[in-house]
């Protein structure tokens, strides 16, 4: 009877925690496939750490950071998610077709380039990447356009100055030719 029940537990525990990798128990087989199939990036601790988002499976997570660093690097893959954190949510299945679509049209560095400026075009599928010319310009655009905290600043600066200038907007503003702000 002992045996019977310790043959029942270990089977219970085999079949009921797949996750257990410890102590040969459970896990086993596509654990290990998986773990041996794709290596995980040195960065993904850090990726994961600059994800916002809190109810999302890290499994998934991880498994999409990999594929991305697989596809362009383990610094760009980080810079991208800096970028753009969601791009840990899109399907990873699509990054690599679209890619290789990008590099006929491209080239490999100027595709990698385009995603690196714009991480957003990771959500394409790939079915629309046909005519990319578009998204090689509009990745300038983007990551022009994208605030850093120097431009802000200096925006802001040139905005309170225009703001507590009181000659400028009495003479007109832009529209008469102003004052010089900086006057």
């Amino acid at each position: 009877m002992k045996n019977f029940l310790l043959a029942l537990s270990i089977t219970i525990l085999y079949t009921a925690l797949p996750t257990v990798q410890g102590f040969g128990l459970g896990g086993g087989n596509k654990a290990r496939r998986g773990a041996a199939a794709k290596p995980s990036s040195p960065l993904l601790e850090d990726a994961l750490k600059g994800y916002p988002f809190v109810n999302d499976d890290k499994t998934k997570l991880s498994s999409t950071f990999n594929e991305l660093a697989k596809l362009y690097g383990d610094e760009e893959a980080l810079g991208m998610v800096k970028i753009e954190p969601r791009v840990l949510r899109f399907d990873a299945e699509n990054f690599e077709p679209c890619l290789e679509s990008w590099t006929e049209q491209f080239g490999l560095e100027k595709a990698q380039a385009m995603v690196k400026r714009n991480p957003g075009l990771l959500g394409v599928k790939p079915s629309l990447t046909e005519d990319a010319d578009s998204s090689m310009y509009g990745s300038y655009v983007v990551a022009a356009l994208r605030p850093s905290p120097i431009s802000l600043a200096a925006w802001g600066v040139l905005l309170l100055s225009l703001l507590g200038n009181q000659d400028f907007w009495t003479d007109g503003g832009f529209y008469n030719g102003g004052g010089s702000p900086l006057q």
